[in-house]
């Protein structure tokens, strides 16, 4: 039986982690509601109600689903990750540091233990409800010195992201971006139908207006697909931000993750994954605690003119993750002052 240590309301480090956790969760219910008004302002747009989605359309809809309920074996599968063997003295070590930091969260089920072979440090924690979660570690977060609070810090986030079901409120807004998708579809077909360009009257008129038609789908359907993105990022970023609180506030030493993450990001930005291992860590770089294929020490530094802010902006809505600085100035406004570095 777990014995929940979370630090209570008289710990000076509480409100500040408490208030970091309200902003979050703030923040993914306004990406849901983003995602909302978009289906809402479709369905008004083109006069439709949700009916339009049957026959292979349920199969978008159905599909995030699937994914969320599989989730823990798809990505054990993709990192190739095999049970943690206790004879290991790396794989025991870790095994004790996972059990010791369950003990603090409080939750119901320990999930059993996994790593992969994989020279990035990393860690996961994926699965459709707690009951059904795995967690993994790399090879790699072995290499990199961590000590053992900042490896129960780096679990201690990955069971925040169990605790508030993460993996599930992602496959939801996935689920409302693929409806959103097929209410624009429906819509868009419906209105080219009632312009004469699009809609010949025989055979010999076709082929320019199919051209047409292609180009007119191909832009509306890749502005939907940015837009969509962009909120189910969002959604994805604030749930990341929600898991580094809920990790502070199981342990009460926001510290320690700031020190992991940054020995995690020094090395993942000078051995970045190439070839097949970076279109794994493509697939699992939103499970992940940092990303390996664009998370660094010092980001891009300030733009300069319109552009460049257009650009650094567009470049910053594509994380998955918040950047790891800005993940640490966090954590450290909830530690009360800046952390002692090793």
């Amino acid at each position: 039986m777990a014995h929940h240590r979370v630090i209570g309301p008289d710990d000076p480090k509480y409100p500040a982690i408490r208030r970091r956790l309200i902003w979050t969760w703030l923040k993914t219910i306004l990406g849901y509601l983003m995602m909302g008004g978009l289906i809402v302002g479709a369905l008004k747009l083109f006069n439709l109600h949700i009916g339009v989605i049957y026959g292979f359309g349920l199969i978008w809809v159905l599909l995030p689903v699937v994914m969320w309920w599989y989730c823990a074996k798809i990505a054990l599968y993709m990192a190739k990750a095999k049970p943690a063997d206790p004879g290991i003295p790396e794989h025991a070590r870790l095994i004790k540091l996972v059990h010791e930091v369950w003990l603090e969260t409080g939750l119901k089920y320990e999930p059993p233990v996994y790593v992969a072979d994989d020279p990035s440090p990393n860690a996961f924690c994926t699965g459709p409800i707690p009951s059904r979660c795995v967690v993994a570690a790399t090879r790699g977060l072995f290499l990199i010195g961590a000590t053992d609070n900042e490896i129960k810090a780096v679990f201690a986030h990955e069971f925040g992201h169990d605790k508030h079901m993460d993996v599930a409120i992602n496959s939801l807004i996935g689920v409302l971006s693929n409806i959103f998708f097929l209410i624009v579809n429906a819509g868009v077909d419906a209105w080219l139908k009632t312009i004469r360009l699009f809609a010949p009257r025989s055979k010999k008129e076709r082929a320019l207006p199919g051209i047409l038609g292609g180009v007119v789908f191909y832009a509306v359907f890749w502005l939907v697909g940015q837009l969509t993105r962009l909120i189910q990022l969002f959604v994805v970023r604030s749930r990341e931000s929600a898991a580094d609180a809920e990790g502070a506030l199981f342990t009460g030493r926001p510290c320690d993750l700031v020190n992991a993450l940054e020995k995690l990001v020094k090395y993942v930005e000078t051995h970045r994954p190439t070839g097949h291992r970076a279109e794994m860590w493509r697939g699992l770089r939103c499970l992940s605690t940092i990303d390996p294929l664009f998370d660094a020490v010092d980001p891009d530094p300030k733009p300069k003119g319109v552009f460049g802010w257009i650009k650094y902006w567009w470049k910053y809505l594509q994380l998955t993750h918040p950047p790891v600085p800005e993940r640490v100035a966090a954590l450290e406004k909830m530690n009360g002052g800046t952390c002692p570095r090793d």
